[in-house]
């Protein structure tokens, strides 16, 4: 068994994943409350993620400043 340099014994990945157009996963908010995120975490990113994808659309069609 590996032993983790900060004394750590086993990790738990969680898939909080939000999709180019904000969409989540129906278990986002579950995965979300076992960790230190709070649930503005999803406004926060569902907003990201729709800017991004806005500016990378533009710089496609070639109307970006």
């Amino acid at each position: 068994m590996k032993t983790w340099p900060w004394n750590i014994n086993n990790i738990t990945v969680y898939p909080l994943v939000i999709s180019a157009e904000g969409v989540v996963t129906r278990n986002f908010l579950k995965y979300l409350e076992n960790t230190r995120l709070t649930k503005n975490i999803l406004r926060v990113g569902q907003n990201a993620a729709l800017l991004q994808t806005c500016h990378i659309e533009r710089i496609f069609v070639g109307h970006a400043p």
